[in-house]
């Protein structure tokens, strides 16, 4: 059984690398059209203390065009051709589909942005014992990008955050198994993503916290570098910072 609290106590580093396996992704960084590139990804993690990565084969940018079961099942085959099992892998799909293939080959983790809203991809990750990535989502969206009007959006993403962790519960995955993530830069605007950003220790605590700010343009509100985003992440006690270091 997957406990975060003893993969969290394996782990070096609290950098969660961003590998994406696309054509398309927003940061240019994408390797589907270079795959031999892989084996040099894991040479930089390596170099960087970047112990655990997170593998994407499907870009989840704004106006994002949708691929199919088909596709991604053969873009993680083509990353599987050069995974290096010294090193630790999350899924972030929300297609179950997805997750039961990567969860057979070396993967513990599913990172499901949707909010795992989908009853599939629950069993699958109790199926398969593994840990799972909650992000935020309000109850009302009707997709990953739909923007909600909230009254306190600190006070209203920890109560939709709560309803999300319970559905899950109720639905057999265990405590241990659950991370969350604020869903920075899904469904609410730059002011509301980087006012999370800044009360992120208000969301420590009770499950691990996953933050992922890299590369998002709500970021420049803040006047802050990359490297004092980071500190501010880890002496607030942010389990995990999802990074891209791929130029």
């Amino acid at each position: 059984m997957f406990s975060w609290r003893n993969f969290l106590g394996k782990l070096q580093s609290n950098i969660f690398g961003v590998v994406n396996i696309t054509n398309d992704s927003f940061t240019g960084d994408g390797l589907l059209n270079n795959p031999e590139k892989i084996p040099e990804v894991y040479k930089l993690a390596s170099k960087l203390n970047i112990e655990f990565l997170d593998i994407g084969c499907v870009s989840t940018k704004p106006n994002f065009t949708p691929v199919s079961t088909e596709d991604e099942l053969m873009r993680l085959n083509t990353f599987l051709g050069y995974i290096d099992s010294n090193f630790y892998h999350s899924i972030d799909s929300f297609n179950p589909i997805i997750a039961d293939k990567a969860l057979k080959n070396n993967f513990s983790v599913v990172n499901d942005i949707s909010g795992s809203k989908d009853q599939k991809m629950i069993q699958t990750v109790k199926r398969h014992s593994a840990g799972l990535i909650v992000s935020h989502r309000n109850q009302n969206s009707s997709s990953i990008h739909e923007k909600i009007d909230y009254n306190n959006v600190v006070e209203d993403v920890k109560k939709d955050l709560r309803m999300q962790v319970k559905n899950i519960l109720d639905s057999g995955v265990r405590k241990e198994q659950i991370a969350i993530d604020l869903g920075l830069g899904f469904a609410k605007t730059q002011e509301q993503s980087a006012l999370l950003l800044e009360s992120v220790g208000q969301f420590v605590g009770e499950y691990p916290l996953v933050v992922g700010y890299s590369r998002k343009k709500f970021t420049s509100l803040l006047q802050a570098s990359e490297e004092e985003l980071l500190l501010h992440c880890q002496n607030q006690g942010v389990s995990l910072v999802r990074l891209h270091f791929i130029d």
